[in-house]
């Protein structure tokens, strides 16, 4: 089975004559994965923060001497301090290799990481968990663009634009996965909530486009087999066992339980094929593979499976001390007296971990809901004290996953089993220090931003590449599609690149228009 993305994104680039030469050289390989390798991840979660970070006030990538000339001062910002100087920026532990270790200002009482006041516990949940084990982060990515829409495309695909251009990294990876897991991963790519976009599965199969999950009782009158959820299918439900078809009739090697409704409708594509163009063949055919979807996912009745499922877990049974001062929901923090608390996550982030635990999906997306598109003078003082609020919820999740064993392989975790990708659209304007020692603080979009790489096959503790003090990206050595390594700035293109080559798969199974390359020192080994 050829792989449609790459076929299909080089069909429009180069035409069918210089698609046919490819395909005589053997240049278009498979999109079946290949055989398992110990440190290769089966998963892939996207935490998407909306609006644009400041990851430097996270992850600090700059040298020591720069921090003055593009982080404020020591700063407070609702009774929740903000900013810092060189003197707070902390290794998470020792360097690996020749690349600069994970820094961050630490704005926590080393002798009680739970203290309030002048202190915070904001992102001490990557020290609590030892997250630098499995985590690294890319700086400096251009994005293309400074447009909302057009660079939360370029985030999920590779390419800017109006417009998808390549599929998102979520559909390739789900595409990549569905013969392996096609019989018991019945939802390949799941969105729980998306504040700025749906990632597109453009011109891919079905099975890769995204669905919406964004709660257990939203799937109840779709996709649960309860008679007391859906009366409307008693003497309906039952199911037989048999060899699934494709559109044509031809046996796929898979076998798939229907209902006589089901397998009534799954026969309705092949007598309908030839009869007209190709483009309704090739809808028939995208039909055709939807209800076989739907007819696996009713089959596996996924509500019952994510109802019998624990997601958070771990963070309420072992509930971390450093949060002791914080409300009781596992995905939230406060700032000062309680005069800010975030809300509203934790059913998010319950749901991924359900999707994940129950070894439904291959992929999902969770968008962190907190908007950080300010455009105000406090803007910096907002991403400072908001985004390591927002970074430790997503270090808790990251612990959350590293606790929980992985499905069907005895040893790891699911932290092991995953790549999980944290990013944004783009950054935003970066501070400076005038001459006379005042900063400006601009508060608008910026085309540069960081990616955080964390789980299976992902190299530990390395910041690779970092920004000027006027915040553009700075040349990493990045391997080309044609083998060839050079330094350049990366893009967004090389960062789906570097998340599909973790993912184990190789440059030729994929296209991205316009370049891609692999960035040296992400992926492990």
């Amino acid at each position: 089975m050829l792989n449609t993305s790459r076929r299909t994104l080089l069909k429009w680039a180069l035409g069918a004559s210089q698609l046919a030469l490819l395909e005589k050289a053997g240049l278009l390989g498979s999109g079946t994965a290949h055989a398992a390798d110990a440190d290769v991840p089966s998963r892939l979660v996207v935490l998407y923060v909306p609006g644009g970070f400041r990851p430097a006030y996270y992850f600090t990538p700059m040298e020591d001497a720069e921090i003055p000339l593009c982080v404020p001062p020591p700063a407070g910002f609702s009774s929740e301090p903000v900013f810092f100087d060189a003197s707070k920026v902390v290794d998470l532990a020792a360097p690996n290799g020749p690349y600069k270790p994970l820094r961050t200002w630490q704005s926590w009482d080393p002798a009680n990481p739970a203290a309030r006041g002048n202190f915070s516990p904001l992102m001490y949940g990557y020290q609590h968990y030892a997250l630098h084990e499995q985590l690294s982060v890319l700086h400096g990515i251009d994005q293309g663009t400074n447009d909302h829409a057009s660079a939360f495309i370029s985030a999920m695909c590779g390419v800017a634009g109006a417009d998808y251009r390549a599929p998102a990294v979520h559909s390739v990876i789900a595409n990549h996965l569905y013969e392996r897991h096609r019989e018991s991963r019945p939802l390949p790519f799941v969105v729980v909530a998306g504040e700025r976009g749906m990632p597109s599965g453009m011109g891919l199969p079905s099975h890769a486009g995204p669905v919406g999950v964004p709660s257990i009782d939203a799937l109840k009158p779709m996709l649960s087999g309860k008679a007391a959820d859906n009366a409307w299918w008693n003497g309906l439900e039952a199911r037989t066992e048999g060899p699934e078809l494709n559109a044509k009739g031809e046996p796929t090697g898979a076998q798939l339980k229907t209902t006589t409704v089901e397998r009534y409708s799954l026969g309705q594509a092949k007598p309908r094929l030839g009869r007209s163009t190709a483009k309704v063949d090739n809808y028939l055919e995208g039909l055709h593979g939807s209800l076989n979807s739907v007819s696996r996912v009713l089959a596996t009745d996924v509500v019952s499976v994510l109802e019998k499922t624990k997601g958070i877990d771990a963070l309420k049974t072992s509930r971390p001390s450093y949060l002791s001062s914080y409300l009781s929901e596992s995905f939230t923090y406060t700032f000062g007296l309680a005069n800010f608390h975030l809300v509203g996550l934790d059913p998010r982030m319950d749901m991924a971990l359900r999707l994940l635990k129950s070894d439904l999906a291959t992929s999902v997306h969770v968008s962190l809901r907190l908007d950080f598109d300010t455009h105000n003078g406090g803007g910096h003082a907002y991403s400072c004290a908001h985004g390591r609020g927002l970074m430790d919820c997503v270090a808790r999740f990251l612990g959350e996953m590293k606790a929980t064993p992985a499905p069907g392989k005895p040893g790891k975790t699911l932290l092991d089993d995953t790549l999980v990708l944290v990013m944004s659209e783009f950054g935003r304007s970066w501070a400076s220090r005038g001459s006379d020692g005042t900063y400006n603080l601009p508060d608008d979009h910026h085309p540069y931003t960081s990616v955080v790489f964390a789980g299976g096959n992902v190299a530990h503790n390395r910041q690779v590449g970092t920004y000027t003090t006027r915040g553009l990206g700075t040349p990493v050595d990045i391997i080309e599609e044609t083998g060839q390594t050079q330094k350049r700035v990366p893009r967004s293109a090389d960062v789906v690149t570097t998340a599909l080559r973790i993912m184990g798969m190789e440059t030729h199974e994929f296209f991205i228009p316009g370049g891609y390359g692999e960035v040296v020192g992400l992926r492990k080994g």
